[in-house]
């Protein structure tokens, strides 16, 4: 195992609330039950078992064996649960556990809002991006805020996730075209000018069969934008833990490279792209050559592990420290100052 912190211990790396130490409770159980099954995989770039093990658990604290493909560098899990088994941790346990609320929020609405104008503001900058008369269709769109946005700037907009409670959300609150399923499982009238898969791709078991969906209904100009949390990004977004990266919805963990080779196999070229990683792709329909980024990946995650340390000590980490400082001051402000207020509506009812 390449990094020995990551032994399956069952400790949690973050904290968490009620609801999410029940929902990691049931979980353990189910596994340990047989009722989540398991099943190895082939990494889907190169088709070979050629890997080498990372570590085995997640940042719950769950079981989550991650290994890195030593043919191109592509971490993915394996032994990870089968398809039903994630059908129905995703239906029971999932959102409850990974953001400690069991309902759809209009916080949660807006902070899609607010990813959907970073997505645009990327989409600016890249080639063939034509905001005028957009069809976007989005899978996994949750309750819909990122298309939320893309309808205020005068798009057309289509969105599909599994979530039947955040689809309902978004379509009765905020009066969204979205549907329950899967992208096999919906009629698209027509071809979308912009396809958005927003933090949905990591989750996808088949990625490679999405891929070729994609491909059957993308025109020959269709920018496809993928955004998925990027394995050498782990020292900005994830306080250079890579524990804290890891979370047992995801299947896949890719870095910038490691998704080209994925996208370039089913014949769509790179546009634009970065390690956080936000990127643009398009078909091409030519044979993309593969690029190995074992080393990289490799130097990388070890790098980061032996400084994570000190990572409070760096700029980035005082600045995030903090940032929770004043928060934590703020929150505390406002509760005091409520209370206050409630003390005193009381002293005047005596």
């Amino acid at each position: 195992m390449k990094l020995p912190r990551l032994k399956n211990d069952k400790l949690p790396e973050i904290r968490l609330n009620r609801l999410q130490i029940e929902m990691k409770k049931n979980i353990d159980q189910k596994v340990k039950k047989a009722v989540y099954q398991f099943e190895k995989i082939k990494c889907p770039i190169c088709l070979v078992d050629d890997s080498e093990l990372i570590g085995e658990k997640d940042r719950y604290g769950l079981y989550f064996p991650t290994n890195i493909c030593v043919s191109c560098g592509l971490i993915y899990t394996s032994p990870r649960m089968n398809q039903q088994s994630y059908g129905e941790f995703y239906n029971n346990e999932y959102r409850k556990l990974y953001g400690g609320s069991d309902k759809p929020t209009n916080h949660f609405f807006l902070e899609q809002k607010w990813r959907g104008k970073q997505i645009y503001s990327f989409l600016e900058n890249v080639e063939n991006f034509n905001p005028e008369s957009l069809f976007v269709l989005e899978v996994g769109c949750g309750a819909g805020g990122i298309l939320g946005f893309f309808k205020e700037k005068g798009a057309e907009v289509l969105g599909i996730d599994l979530g039947e409670e955040y689809i309902e959300y978004g379509k009765q609150i905020h009066n969204l075209n979205l549907f329950t399923g899967a992208l096999n499982e919906i009629e698209i009238k027509k071809k979308p000018d912009l396809i958005i898969y927003s933090h949905c791709l990591e989750h996808i078991l088949d990625v490679s069969k999405e891929i070729e969906l994609i491909k059957k209904i993308s025109k020959k100009d269709t920018i496809i934008y993928i955004e998925i949390p990027g394995v050498k990004n782990i020292h900005i977004n994830y306080d250079m833990n890579i524990l804290k990266y890891f979370q047992n919805a995801h299947t896949f963990h890719f870095t910038l490279e490691t998704l080209s080779n994925l996208m370039g196999k089913s014949g769509f070229k790179l546009l634009a792209g970065n390690q956080k990683v936000q990127s643009a792709f398009v078909l091409d329909n030519k044979n993309i050559n593969k690029n190995n980024d074992y080393n990289n990946v490799v130097n990388y995650i070890e790098l980061i592990e032996r400084k994570r340390k000190y990572y409070s000590f760096t700029l980035l980490g005082i600045s995030k420290n903090l940032k929770k400082t004043v928060i934590k001051f703020l929150y505390f402000t406002k509760t005091m100052e409520l209370a206050r207020s409630v003390l005193s509506s009381i002293s005047k009812k005596k």
